[in-house]
């Protein structure tokens, strides 16, 4: 068996606990920068009026921003009218109700314990509702580098401690319209107070994500700093400098989206920006749209191995086990986080095995013993489930029922002994938060092969994986591949006029069913989920719901350069601004398309695949195959 190359993304990075904890302490650290400008004296009311209006304007500008992403997640998922989209909305509602009248009856209880209100009563509000605002930025920091984009997670960084900076200065204006200074404790409390939250967000966010509660948090905060406005203002009501203190609100708008700017130029300094416009985990739930917009740049050298990656698997290049004692065959499947390309246009960050998507082909043959290690390098636990495969129950990969879910930064080996029952086309995937990590891209094929006895018949035998992915806050698949690429980088497969093809298809979206359609051939449907039907079917589609495998066959009689692709149409467009057609446009060709070429018997092949994008621009031709490697 031949050995597919691994893929070790430049972009990925190792998790650190200490490394995630020192973002967390300067990100959130420096709010203290401006804090002790509490401690000014001898400052003429209309000046400290002004401040205080400057420091309105920083919030202001918080307020829009925090509403503004919690609202936009929202209507995005409203838009695509799913559940998510209803229960968003409640926690949009409801955490704006609770920011702002939950601070109401805070203040409420401070006014009559100390029977009236002071200036530093009125900063602890503010840095408590900053601090609810600093928790998402942590959110999005703890995210972003626990999935190993460390580019990004530093870009976040250095964009929310400028930010923070500001808003230290935002939580003492109340002060500066008084004459006492506030006091080094009570600066320190504020401190704690608004910028602590950020990094507990950061230690957060590496564990756990949900959009839900992103939404949440985001209402909270911009609930709480509508709070606060309302007091600013009306301690300024009063002021003879009006148009003073009202330029000075826009000068501290200006500052504060300044400085949020500086954060989405930092944090996008490194890489290319997807389509999609945001971050885009591969399932499309949205970490940060505010400050992160880009992806780590991929090399030339990674693209290659990528695209080299999902050929080897369509010519079914199988991972070499590793030698052991008593005759096992032992594999690794290290779980991991990476950017991966599926379109020129669009790079997601994938979780997958072995640093491709999908994992490696596994290939074992009737009486192989084998171990699978699998080394949990995400920030959520995982398993592998044989799907189709009648392994040992312990083995199952079931979390709770047949095994314990392996946690972050642990392993786990499977055993067990391939049997007759195994024989086919199957595939291996997590089962845990399935719809997040199959379509993220934990899944991979399995090819069980007879006794060596037994009589083989001769064919060209190739593999194509349909599979999904969620970009641009989708929370529908929206993103169809062959073996992980869409056209034009699916891989295209070439064959001798004459030959007999095997072509094993495995639909290994978590959601989507696909229909199956080759041009200029009717072939025959030999096998469904990895059993041999004893009367092959004549068909030219074959319908595949979601973990469904099928194995068609055909003599490749016809010559010339013959389209596969999925019937379900909107399967075969990539997401973008030309992906829908019209009378006035025409939907550019993607997604699940690929082609299958046969060439002369005497013409040597000197690749057996090359991308679908070659084949269709005519960069291999009929009767001259060109060496691309």
């Amino acid at each position: 068996m031949a050995t597919m190359p691994g893929i070790s993304p430049s972009s990925a990075a190792g998790f650190s606990f200490p490394t995630l904890l020192m973002l967390g302490l300067v990100a959130g650290g420096t709010i203290f920068i401006g804090l002790p400008v509490g401690r000014m004296q001898r400052l003429k009311a209309g000046t400290r009026s002004v401040l205080s209006m400057v420091a309105a304007g920083i919030l202001l500008f918080l307020l829009v921003e925090i509403l503004g992403e919690a609202s936009g997640q929202t209507s995005s998922a409203l838009h695509l009218s799913t559940p998510t989209g209803l229960l968003l909305s409640v926690a949009l509602v409801g955490g704006l109700f609770m920011g702002f009248v939950g601070l109401v009856a805070i203040e409420q209880r401070l006014i009559r314990k100390a029977k009236g209100q002071s200036a530093e009563q009125l900063s602890l509000m503010i840095a408590l509702g900053i601090g609810v605002h600093n928790l998402s930025e942590g959110l999005a920091i703890g995210q972003t580098y626990a999935q190993g984009q460390t580019e990004i997670s530093v870009g976040l960084l250095l964009g929310f401690a400028l930010h923070n900076a500001t808003e230290g200065f935002g939580i003492v204006g109340p002060s500066l319209c008084g004459k006492a200074r506030l006091p080094w404790r009570t600066l320190l409390m504020l401190g704690v107070i608004g910028g602590g939250p950020t990094l507990i967000g950061t230690l957060l966010g590496s564990l756990w994500t949900n959009a839900a509660f992103n939404v949440f948090v985001l209402a909270l905060a911009g609930g709480a700093i509508l709070y606060v406005l309302k007091e600013l203002f009306h301690s300024v009501r009063q002021s003879q400098s009006q148009y003073a203190v009202m330029t000075a609100v826009v000068a501290g708008f200006t500052l504060g989206w300044g400085t949020g700017a500086f954060a989405s130029v930092v944090a996008g300094s490194g890489g290319v920006s997807p389509s999609s416009g945001t971050l885009t985990s591969a399932d499309g739930d949205i970490i940060s749209t505010r400050a992160v917009a880009s992806l780590p740049r991929l090399t030339k050298e990674v693209l290659a191995a990528q695209n080299q990656a999902a050929g080897g698997l369509l010519e079914e290049m199988a991972l070499k086990p590793q030698a052991t004692t008593l005759g096992v065959h032992r594999y690794t499947l290290t779980a991991q986080a990476f950017p991966w390309q599926t379109t020129p246009s669009q790079t997601v960050m994938a979780w997958g095995y072995n640093g491709t998507v999908p994992g490696p082909l596994l290939r074992f043959t009737v009486g192989d013993k084998v171990e699978i290690v699998l080394k949990n390098r995400l920030p959520q636990a995982t398993t592998l489930h044989w799907h189709g495969l009648a392994v040992p129950e312990a083995q199952d990969g079931v979390p709770g029922v047949t095994q314990a879910a392996v946690q972050p930064n642990s392993d786990f080996t499977y055993r067990f002994t391939v049997t007759p029952q195994m024989v086919g086309t199957h595939f291996y995937h997590s089962h845990v938060n399935d719809d997040f990590q199959m379509d993220s891209g934990l899944h991979g094929e399995i090819i069980v092969d007879p006794a060596p006895s037994s009589k083989r018949v001769k064919e060209v035998d190739a593999l194509l994986e349909m599979a999904s992915f969620k970009v641009g806050s989708s929370e529908a698949e929206n993103v169809f591949t062959f073996n992980g690429k869409a056209f034009p980088d699916a891989p295209a497969l070439i064959v001798h006029q004459g030959d007999t093809v095997r072509l094993r298809l495995v639909n290994a979206s978590a959601e989507e069913s696909h229909v199956f359609h080759l041009h200029g051939y009717t072939f025959q449907i030999v096998a469904q989920d990895g059993n041999e039907l004893k009367t092959p079917l004549e068909a030219n589609t074959v319908l595949l719901g979601a973990s469904q495998t099928a194995d068609i066959r055909f003599v490749a009689k016809n010559l010339g350069t013959w389209m596969a692709h999925c019937h379900i149409m909107d399967h075969t467009i990539n997401p973008g601004p030309n992906a829908e057609g019209s009378a006035t446009h025409i939907a550019e060709m993607g997604g699940l398309t690929s082609f299958i070429q046969v060439v002369a018997s005497e013409t040597a092949i000197v690749q057996h695949t090359v991308s679908a994008g070659q084949v269709m621009t005519g960069q291999v031709m009929t009767g001259q195959v060109m060496d691309t490697k």
